[in-house]
This record gives C-alpha cells, sequence and structure tokens, in this order.
C-alpha cells in the first residue's frame, strides 16, 4: 500500500479547518501576514473602546499593544497607527474618514471597519510589516483605496469590499509598489488578496503591481465601470487562482511588466468578457509559502457577495 504524507502546513490547515466554524477559519491571520513571526497586532490587551476622533488618536499613537473598538463613524482625518494593534469595529457603523490611516509600523489588524471617504488614501501601508485586515470595506478616497508601498511586506487583505458612490478617472484599489525605480521593493511587497469583492466604481488597480510578488485568490471583480483589473507591472510576481471577472474590460493589462514581470492564472472565470492574451500564462509564477482554504470557482461569486465587507455573522 502507498502511504501519502502530508505537508505540515497542509495538514495543520486542514485541521484547523475542521475544529473551527468558517468565520473564525478566516478571522485568524493567514497569507503573507501569518508569516515572519505571525501577526497578533494587540493580542491579549485589555480592550479600550473610543468614540470620539481624540480618543482614538490618543488610543494609536504609541507602540505599546492595544485591542481598539471603534464605536462609529469618527472623522479622525490624517493619522498615524503606532505598531502591535488590533482595531475593530464594534457594529456595521463603524468606521475611520477624513484623511489617511497611515500603517508605518508592525503588527496590526484591522477587522470590522469602514475606511472613506478620505482627500488622499483612505488607508496606506508604507513600509509596514505585518498587516491583516480582514471584513472592512474602503470607499470614495481621492487616491488609492489601499495603498502598500515603500518595502511594506507581510500584508493580507481579505474578506474585503471596494467601491466608489461618485467615481472619476483616479477611482483606484490598490497600488503594489508607487515607482519602477523604487529599487528597495524587490524581495519585499508579499502581499496577498482573498475573498475581496471589487465593486461599483474602482476603475483599476485592483491591484497594480511593480516588484511584489502577490497572490490572489477567490476574489470577485463585478464593477461595469472598470479600465482594468490587474496591472502588471516593473518585475511584478503576481498569481491568479478562482477568481470570477464579470464585465471587465481588461482582466488584467500591461503597465511595464510584459518584459520582466510574470503573471499566471488558473481556474478564473470570465462573464461577459475574454481572457487577455497580450502576455504569457507563467503558472504557477511561485509557491506560496503557506496554506489556503480555498473556495471552488463555482462558489467564488455568491460567497464573496454575501460575506465581503463590514459583515457579520448571524
Amino acid at each position: 500500500m502507498r502511504t501519502c504524507l502530508l505537508n505540515p502546513v497542509t495538514l495543520f490547515f486542514l485541521i484547523r479547518l475542521a475544529l473551527l466554524s468558517p468565520e473564525a477559519v478566516a478571522d485568524i491571520p493567514d497569507g503573507y501576514a501569518s508569516l515572519n513571526g505571525g501577526t497578533t497586532g494587540g493580542g491579549d490587551a485589555a480592550p479600550v473602546t473610543v468614540s470620539t476622533a481624540t480618543a482614538f488618536r490618543d488610543a494609536v499613537h504609541h507602540n505599546d499593544p492595544a485591542v481598539i473598538i471603534v464605536e462609529g463613524r469618527l472623522n479622525v482625518g490624517e493619522v498615524q497607527i503606532g505598531s502591535n494593534k488590533t482595531i475593530v469595529g464594534a457594529d456595521a457603523t463603524a468606521g475611520l474618514y477624513g484623511g489617511a490611516v497611515l500603517v508605518q509600523g508592525r503588527n496590526y489588524i484591522f477587522k470590522h471597519l469602514s475606511f472613506g471617504p478620505s482627500p488622499g488614501d483612505a488607508m496606506e501601508i508604507s513600509g509596514a510589516t505585518n498587516v491583516f485586515v480582514y471584513k472592512c470595506e474602503f470607499h470614495d478616497s481621492m487616491d488609492e483605496l489601499c495603498s502598500i508601498v515603500r518595502e511594506a511586506d507581510y500584508v493580507t487583505i481579505c474578506w474585503s469590499k471596494f467601491f466608489f458612490r461618485t467615481p472619476d478617472s483616479h477611482s483606484y484599489a490598490h497600488l503594489i509598489g508607487n515607482s519602477d525605480g523604487t529599487t528597495g521593493d524587490r524581495g519585499k511587497l508579499h502581499v496577498t488578496l482573498h475573498h475581496n469583492w471589487y465593486a461599483d466604481g474602482v476603475r483599476g488597480r485592483m491591484p497594480r503591481v511593480r516588484f511584489g510578488q502577490v497572490h490572489l485568490y477567490n476574489n470577485y471583480f463585478s464593477g461595469p465601470e472598470s479600465n482594468y483589473c490587474v496591472g502588471v507591472g516593473f518585475e511584478c510576481q503576481i498569481r491568479m487562482e478562482n477568481m470570477v471577472f464579470e464585465n471587465q474590460e481588461d482582466p488584467w493589462a500591461d503597465y511595464g511588466g510584459t518584459e520582466n514581470g510574470k503573471i499566471g492564472w488558473k481556474n478564473l472565470q470570465f462573464i461577459n468578457g475574454d481572457q487577455p492574451s497580450f502576455v504569457a500564462n507563467s503558472f504557477p509564477v511561485f509557491e506560496p509559502p503557506y496554506g489556503t482554504v480555498m473556495h471552488p470557482l463555482e462558489e467564488v461569486k455568491s460567497v464573496v457577495m454575501s460575506g465581503a465587507g463590514n459583515v457579520r455573522p448571524d
């Protein structure tokens, strides 16, 4: 008899899936945010509830571990979040707006929050490491909804919704790597994007990638105003699996990466659209160094539409 030995990482994820509910599984930092020592945010610090912008800014300005519960929508303006923070919305009305939420340190968890509107980025993950964003909504920024730049690393954004109520020509989701000349990004920008919904009004950059090693799976792209979804940029490595593109003119487009970048795909669905042919399929591009709990292609649209954003379990 032939014996099949499971990879320890795969075995761990199978055990976790068997023991925990789907909501609990997704709530644990996964993807690249699970590496580099893991992402714990504020850990077991006693939760502090804030309901004013001043209280919020006071709670996040330091690097000590803290668990912060946000009540209501707070006009915090541009605010820098210190390291070692878990920031959670108290309910579906919780959010931060009025300026960029700057994430520049290490070890963050953001859950059940809305971000935006903002006169710049709604969130900028700039140089930060180990960032986990789960079940959030990003909307109506004047720049990207959530940028990941300047040697940021080990980032996972999942089960989140991105949209613009009044889009313009610069209504974009994610810029990963902000310049072809920012060579310090080489070997950085490890990003996982899964179970996200790119909805109405998002024109492009879902994401646009330079240098980064980016794993996309189980995402749903549906905004009819889109010019393109994934931007193939300078020295990028992009792996895409089990995703649905609906009413998308260009599911991916060339932004300077066809000569020295790679993009690969497997199990994609195109509804009222076609697969681009300007670049070869380089799948697998890279092997993610973590396990995944991936939905089959036929379930992606319904699962993401029902679960992405600040949606609470019954």
